[in-house]
């Protein structure tokens, strides 16, 4: 008899240890096994399996607890190994979450321990029997069409009446296997490898010939980064390695996929619009080794690898490496922890690098590679529009006069233009114009957005949908008025302008059907649209030569959030933004709408100087003691019950006054769908210690009985 140490599907923090459970026979580890947890059937993973030395009465009474016995095995291998195990321990610890939260996040779907099993699709395959009886002239003619492996669905495209015959005559059987990604057998294309630029080939040298492991490649946008990653990927694949590239999902678009696919077959990607049995051919390939090269995004970076001998982060800044749920992961982090595990080497590359990265990278923890130069050594020209001069002159606050003169002329030269505003929908805020009351989510306290195409009312924080009023609900005035514009009013305001313009638009809302996002960009490439209108979707990844104009709209309105990270991450928008034009032989022009157009970060980017914006922004953070000065944690509290939270922040302010680091007094956040948020913000340079303290602060909280959800978040890009 064994005695099975099993993790349970339940991303409670009180829960997370192994429960333990008897078995007949040897279970491999990090398999997974149904168990009986609390009075229901659950999916669990094993990982620890001992002979039980003792009976189960002798082992109960040594325990304290009766022993359960373990169901039914799911698994004939284990669903991950040891490395990755240990990437889950790790990150459990230094995220402060359920170790089980950690392992379901690296697996597929299809892999994941869940009450509800999730299976692989099976199909249904011919192999051919020796014949015992005689058959007809068709069914000899079927017979010799047919082949081992040969799909049953493809076999009954012949004859459905013959297969069955055949079946029955005991002259072929069926059989299931799971569903498998047919794998290419070529791998390089060298003819489709475009020769490196001196500065290009300075870096590629650098990151080859160096004894470090990990590198910074700071290049501006236009600057051919993808070409150097692309050529790293084809040294290193020729020594037999694996390669893992990491891009931003935003950026993961048609145009990088077919440049990858033009320099190298036998890719997989890994991505979210992957359904879940996709998703698992691709995790099953890369662990059965029958691919090289990886392009993906967050998620890619737990892929079972087994020789990883390179791992690229393109657009190392971006805020979609930072995970928002439970475990809430920073993906430099695991992509440095799996680079150690393999004696790999990692580079981080970005325009706009993240400062703790930079400061880093400066100091000589990563190596410092540069390319200062775009590849047609032209930048485009930006020009700030002050929207208080243009609303004075009675311009149209949507597009200036400037503005739509710039698209006027690209449409009378045949050039392309792209339109940036990172709202979507019509309406941001419905008002009564009678009482002022403005329309909000009944489940969270956030403002309806209006979407005319649509006739309805959404949040954009829950996705309820609202049906439109006729009345105001508070006061019944017929007298609803739009505040704001999204995406949607700016498409309209281009067609009334300029009526002879094709305009398409890419955002959230239409983009939702699988392939869509690509047709808006086949369509744009190949010059069926005009003016692209669209969310920051289209501000990365986007390389179109005959785009010679960006125009971004309400360009401060990000700075105006109450985030200490709010003029970071508008810096980075715009500059990728911007970086949109002129990348081709005709130089670009970029016009940035704003109220405040005298802020340090549009000066920034209108200068298109990364390093302006760093030290400037650097300074206000050391004054502030904000990262990369000290860390901030930040702990989350949330519940449906107002009162049950309230008692448990009262909890928290009562223990925090032992702790030895400086914490603010709770913060409420705005409601959530139905759930009322708290946050306890702490704060010290020393991360470990801090890290210590809190787990044992939260062990006391469970330990007390309190039951209001907990997430804890290291260095949060959000604070709400």
């Amino acid at each position: 008899m064994k005695l099975l140490g099993v993790y349970v599907t339940n991303a409670a923090l009180a829960v997370d240890r192994p429960f333990s459970y008897i078995y007949e026979e040897e279970v491999p580890l990090y398999t997974r096994i149904e168990v009986p947890f609390a009075g229901k059937k659950n999916a669990g993973l094993v990982v620890s399996c001992e002979e039980l030395s003792e009976s189960i009465e002798e082992a109960q009474q040594r325990l304290g607890f009766k022993l359960l016995k373990a169901g039914r095995r799911i698994d004939e291998e284990p669903v991950l190994n040891e490395e990755l195990f240990a990437l889950a321990k790790w990150m459990a610890y230094t995220t402060l979450s359920p170790l089980i939260s950690c392992l379901n996040v690296m697996l597929p779907k299809v892999l994941r321990t869940s009450v509800k099993e999730t299976h692989a699709r099976m199909i249904s395959r011919i192999r051919k029997l020796p014949l015992k009886s005689e058959l007809t002239k068709r069914q000899k003619e079927v017979y010799e069409l047919l082949q081992d492996g040969m799909p049953a669905a493809e076999a009954r495209k012949i004859s459905v009446s013959v297969i069955s015959k055949l079946l029955f005559a005991g002259a072929i059987e069926l059989y299931e296997e799971e569903a498998r990604y047919q794998s290419e057998t070529s791998l390089i294309r060298e003819e489709a490898f475009l020769p490196l630029h001196p500065d290009q080939e300075k870096a590629y040298r650098q990151v080859l010939q160096s004894e470090k492991d990990l590198f910074y490649l700071f290049g501006i946008t236009g600057s051919g980064k993808t070409e150097v990653y692309l050529h790293l990927a084809r040294e290193v694949l020729k020594q037999g390695k694996q390669v893992l590239i990491l891009v931003p999902e935003i950026a993961l678009t048609p145009q990088m996929i077919s440049r990858v696919r033009e320099r190298f077959n036998n890719v997989a990607f890994y991505h979210s619009e992957l359904n879940p049995q996709q998703r698992y051919e691709q995790y099953q390939r890369v662990r059965q080794q029958e691919t090289p090269i990886v392009v993906g995004t967050r998620s890619s970076v737990f892929l079972p690898f087994s020789d990883l001998g390179l791992i690229i982060m393109d657009e190392e800044n971006d805020s979609s490496y930072k995970q928002d749920n439970v475990p809430c992961y920073d993906t430099r982090k695991v992509v440095i922890r799996r680079a150690k595990a393999f004696g790999a080497k990692a580079l981080f590359a970005s325009a706009t690098p993240s400062l703790d990265a930079f400061a880093r990278a400066q100091r000589g923890d990563y190596e410092l590679l540069q390319l200062p130069r775009r590849i047609n050594e032209s930048l485009p020209q930006v020009h700030i529009i002050d929207l208080n001069k243009e609303i004075r002159s009675r311009s149209s606050y949507i597009l200036s006069r400037p503005l739509q003169e710039a698209l006027r002329e690209r449409l009378e030269k045949g050039e392309q233009s792209i339109i940036l505003l990172n709202r979507r929908g019509y309406a941001p805020i419905v008002k009564c114009g009678s009482c002022s009351a403005t329309l909000m989510c009944q489940d969270c306290d956030t403002a309806l957005n209006y979407h005319k195409d649509e006739g309805i009312l959404k949040c954009h924080q829950c996705g309820r949908i609202y049906r439109l009023p006729e009345r105001c609900p508070k006061c019944g005035q017929k007298s609803l008025v739009f505040y704001g514009f999204g995406t949607k009013r700016v498409e309209e305001e281009l067609k009334t302008l300029l009526p002879q313009a094709r305009v398409a638009r890419m955002d959230a809302d239409n983009t939702r059907k699988k392939g869509s996002h690509q047709t808006i960009l086949e369509d744009f490439a190949s010059g069926k649209t005009d003016i692209l209108v669209g969310t920051q979707m289209i501000a990365k990844g986007l390389d179109f030569p005959k785009v010679t104009l960006v125009g971004i709209l309400n360009a401060d309105a990000g700075l105006m959030h109450q985030d200490y990270n709010a003029s970071k991450m508008t810096f980075d928008l715009l500059m990728q933004a911007a970086g949109r034009s002129g990348r081709a032989e005709e130089t670009g022009e970029v016009y940035i709408q704003a109220f405040n157009p005298d802020h340090y970060v549009l000066k920034a980017v209108q200068q298109q100087d990364y390093l302006l914006f760093y030290n400037t922004e650097m300074n206000y953070r050391r004054k502030a003691d904000y990262p990369p000065y000290r860390h901030f944690l930040a702990l989350f509290l949330s519940d449906e019950d107002e009162g049950r939270l309230a008692d448990a922040v009262a909890w928290f302010e009562e223990a925090c006054r032992e702790l030895p680091y400086k914490h603010y007094r709770p913060f409420t956040l705005n409601r959530i769908s139905g759930r009322h948020r708290v946050r306890i913000l702490f704060v010290d340079r020393d991360l470990i210690g801090m890290l210590k303290g809190l787990h044992e602060l939260i062990d006391r909280y469970i330990a007390a009985g309190k039951h209001s959800s907990l997430k804890a978040d290291i260095d949060p890009l959000y604070m709400e």
